[in-house]
């Protein structure tokens, strides 16, 4: 996991601390419903962020596999041009 995912997982530790403490001192029913209109929008917003960090580490593992197919046939091919 990266630096990045890292610090991110230890923010979202404290937040949810943090996030805790707020709602215990929630009184109202109305601010309940918003707080939970809130969390569950933060956690489709989470869900959208990790599906785009796979589709990021794919991209980057398929270009270096093709970095190293290219390096591959150049060698090949200059071998085979001497």
């Amino acid at each position: 996991m990266g630096y990045y995912a890292k610090n991110n997982l230890r923010k979202d530790k404290y937040m949810s601390k943090e996030i805790r403490a707020v709602i215990d001192t929630i009184k109202t029913a109305d601010s309940m419903k918003a707080v939970k209109v809130a969390l569950g929008l933060s956690e489709a917003n989470q869900k959208s962020i990790s599906q785009v960090m796979e589709v990021v580490s794919l991209i980057d593992k398929n270009l270096k596999s093709l970095a190293v197919k290219v390096l591959e046939l150049e060698k090949k091919n200059e071998s085979s041009s001497n």
